[in-house]
């Protein structure tokens, strides 16, 4: 999604995935915390008329503006893997089904329709 778009350009169209395998929430709340969709009422009017569910995407935005470093973390294999991740991340304080949200997110490649 090119930073240069507007606001209006972007209530208008229905997005698609351009970001390397992101999927197109997670994508929006990028472009959510950016302030692409606006605040408020508006941010959630946008984002409808986007075709996306505002509940989902906004929810998706606050975990991403709180984990994104965590999420990129586990994505490297620095909290482990399985239990021994969960566990990491609770000991650090983190909700692990959260950051695993983001997690999977961010590996989804939606044109595969698989993870990577």
């Amino acid at each position: 999604m090119s930073e240069e778009k507007k606001l209006e350009n972007l209530a208008d169209e229905t997005l698609e995935s351009v970001s390397g395998g992101m999927s197109v929430e997670l994508e929006a709340a990028y472009a959510v915390n950016r302030g692409y969709y606006g605040s408020g009422d508006a941010c959630t009017a946008n984002l409808a008329r986007a075709g996306l569910n505002p509940g989902a995407v906004l929810a998706l935005a606050s975990d991403l503006a709180k984990y994104e470093d965590v999420a990129k973390a586990v994505v490297r294999g620095e909290y482990g893997k399985g239990q021994k991740r969960i566990d990491a991340l609770t000991a650090a304080g983190y909700p692990a089904d959260v950051v695993q949200n983001l997690v999977n997110n961010m590996c989804w490649d939606p044109k595969k329709n698989r993870y990577l």
